[in-house]
């Protein structure tokens, strides 16, 4: 189950990571300004974390399969008709239809289920389908950046739609809920509210995204500013995945020893740094590098951050926790993704774009600083009462 949940994953985030690919060919044949066609990203992430919120209730309470099943069709058919773009506005619809009812489905059910599927060991089930998703985003781009150059944008859209399609409904198929006892998990007793705790949380993951996102997306068309070729450009964001692979494993089990928000200070602040750094470097080795350290670092922030929320969820409520946290965690990529095009075009160069990236890293420490504090003392820091610790 935990395989078949990484395989789901890993094409759901690829799906979303086209975008960085297509950017290029489509801002080229339309006149469009970068701004305009990354913020199609934009709208795919918080339909994304609408659609996991709505997604992950209906997880809790009914097979698995039938919710994954839209995640399955949505995204092939949304391809198919993005062959046909003409418009700004059949761009966002489009994406927005992906993300909702069909991303959605995937994302937060399937992470959620996984973790139940390998109660004992959360941290390495979700470390292992985040890692799979890391794959996605670096690999399903990478071919995607193939066919555009071989078989140009529009047929390179269909090739994708029939590929998702062929491969995600007969894996979605394969899905089975957990056993009943692996779902169970253990009230907490005293400290701050779960509500509060996922609210801090949520406000964390925001802010960790906006620094996150903008490299993702944008890595890309910073290589070919510096130089790169087409496909050592995408090879940047394919290291990036690939680096990610091991770092969400890593983090998974160093979070099952740690602790997870432990875990998340630490690759948040590492994510913070390395964002900084990329439009400072001069050269394909240096961005290369930077590349895999950021992969490492970014991927420990997501998966920490899930484990965070399971381990914040209420008892019965995991799917519709994890869902909450990654609509905001959506959010934050939104912007991030959005406010790196702006900044270029405004700026005509990344400066800007990635230096707000890490502003966003710096105020996602000090909202985690908060949630270690109250968490530790049993502080809670929206009433400002103290209660035992759990």
């Amino acid at each position: 189950m935990v395989a078949v949940c990484t395989a789901m994953v890993a094409m759901a985030f690829g799906a979303i990571g086209t975008v960085a690919v297509f950017l290029e060919p489509l801002a080229a044949e339309f006149g469009w300004p970068r701004a305009d066609v990354s913020a199609a990203y934009s709208v795919a992430t918080v339909a994304t974390g609408l659609g996991g919120i709505a997604m992950g209730h209906f997880a809790d309470r009914m097979p698995v399969r039938r919710v994954a099943l839209f995640g399955a069709l949505v995204p092939g058919l949304a391809f198919f008709f993005l062959s046909g773009l003409q418009t700004t506005s059949e761009l966002y619809v489009l994406h927005a239809l992906m993300g909702l009812v069909g991303i959605g489905a995937i994302m937060a059910p399937l992470n959620s289920l996984a973790s139940l599927w390998l109660a004992r060991n959360p941290g390495l089930a979700i470390g292992i389908v985040t890692a799979g998703g890391a794959a996605g985003q670096g690999l399903v781009p990478y071919f995607a950046r193939h066919l555009i150059m071989t078989e140009g944008w529009r047929q390179a859209y269909v090739v994708l739609g029939l590929l998702f399609i062929g491969l995600m409904v007969p894996l979605a198929l394969l899905l089975r809920d957990a056993p009943r006892q692996a779902s169970v998990r253990r009230a907490s007793a005293g400290g701050p509210s779960a509500t509060r705790l996922l609210a801090l949380l949520s406000l964390a993951a925001v802010l960790c995204c906006i620094c996150m996102a903008t490299p993702l997306v944008h890595v890309v068309t910073l290589g070919s500013d510096r130089g790169l070729a087409g496909r050592e450009a995408a090879g940047l964001l394919a290291i990036m995945m690939v680096s990610g692979m091991a770092g969400r494993i890593a983090f998974g089990r160093i979070a099952e020893r740690a602790g997870s928000l432990n875990t998340y200070l630490a690759a948040s602040a590492g994510q913070t740094l390395l964002a900084f750094l990329f439009p400072y470097a001069g050269s394909a080795t240096q961005l290369y590098v930077l590349s895999a350290l950021f992969g490492l670092v970014f991927s420990g922030a997501m998966t920490s951050f899930l484990l965070c929320a399971r381990e914040y969820a209420p008892a019965g409520k995991t799917g519709l926790s994890i869902g909450v946290v990654m609509f905001f965690a959506w959010v934050g990529m939104a912007v991030g993704a959005w406010q790196g095009g702006l900044f270029y075009d405004l700026c005509g160069n990344y400066f800007p774009s990635f230096a707000n990236a890490s502003l966003g890293g710096v105020a996602n420490l000090l909202v985690l600083a908060l949630l270690v504090l109250c968490t530790k003392r049993g502080q809670d820091p929206f009433s400002g009462g103290l209660r035992a610790a759990t």
